[in-house]
């Protein structure tokens, strides 16, 4: 059994933090997932205890979709206008 623990430090304001946080629910066991504000800027991060070696794939697929969640709200900031 290894405990891993992964931060992912944006750039992206704190305010856009609920957009993902719906998705965490269903969590596989031994995972949590924390969204932080530091700085006013989003942190997230990723805790999980892997017992079997397929644990690796369940992380990896968590943090894709975290990743391309983030990417799409960095587009969606990019497109709007200066105010």
């Amino acid at each position: 059994m290894k405990r891993v623990k992964i931060t992912l430090d944006t750039s992206i304001d704190c305010s856009f933090s609920n957009a993902i946080k719906p998705d965490d629910v269903d969590l596989p066991d031994g995972m949590e997932i924390r969204h932080e504000c530091l700085n006013n800027k989003w942190r997230i991060s990723i805790t999980y205890v892997l017992d079997t070696p397929k644990d690796i794939f369940t992380l990896r697929n968590t943090l894709d979709e975290i990743v391309r969640s983030l990417q799409i709200i960095e587009k969606a900031i990019l497109r709007q206008p200066s105010r």
